[in-house]
């Protein structure tokens, strides 16, 4: 009986919750790198020929080929496509109309973007160089 009593005494001391001292475990979705959060649709629709579509889910840049840098660019304008620094480079003057569009959800709060550009290079230097270089995405 003694056996029995031991048993059950040791089956309860290894069923009971942990100490009241324990340390809670940090909650980090993975924001904690310094790049902000947040999934967003992008689309080039283009006048005349195909329109490209890619998703972009921050903070890894998952779902595009330049995603890590296009996050980056977003969490330093918090997450407004429309303040997107101009990037460096040339554009020929080719006349290929293009409209670039970027929305959804940046740190909680809905995102929308839509500019009309002469060509796709010159819509792309205009917001960032990075996040609507999604052909082939």
């Amino acid at each position: 009986m003694r056996t029995l009593a031991a048993l059950s005494a040791a089956a309860l001391v290894a069923l009971s919750p942990a100490p009241a001292h324990a340390e809670p475990v940090p909650v980090d979705p993975g924001a904690g790198n310094g790049v902000g959060a947040g999934f967003l649709y992008l689309e080039v629709d283009r006048e005349t020929g195909p329109t490209e579509r890619s998703a972009l889910s921050c903070p890894h840049g998952h779902g595009h080929d330049r995603g890590e840098e296009s996050c980056i660019q977003l969490t330093g304008v918090g997450g407004e496509i429309g303040l997107l620094e101009a990037a460096d480079g040339m554009c020929t003057k080719e006349h290929a109309p293009v409209t670039l569009k970027g929305f959804g959800i940046w740190e909680g709060e809905v995102v929308y973007y839509e500019g009309d550009f002469g060509n796709h290079c010159e819509g792309m230097l205009a917001t960032g160089g990075a996040l609507f270089d999604i052909a082939g995405s």
